[in-house]
């Protein structure tokens, strides 16, 4: 696939989540919200990993866990 801009990654990210937009997504924490479930974790992790064309470490694995986060390997990359 083809890599896409930072913010269709992060509109495709928020569609997943069911929120309307990066500054929504920047609020939402795994803990607090109930529709990122362990198969939305790994579909994040998936499509992060298709268009950064890298592995992400083990290490920020686990700190995925708010959409800051997710924002903050987007755009290191």
């Amino acid at each position: 696939m083809k890599n896409i801009s930072k913010s269709k990654l992060i509109n495709k990210i928020s569609k997943i989540l069911g929120i309307k937009n990066e500054k929504n997504l920047i609020k939402v924490k795994k803990k607090d919200f109930s529709k990122w479930d362990s198969l939305t974790h790994l579909q994040i992790i998936f499509l992060l990993e298709k268009n950064i064309k890298k592995k992400i470490s083990l290490l920020k694995l686990n700190k995925i866990s708010t959409g800051k986060e997710i924002i903050k390997i987007i755009n290191e990359n």
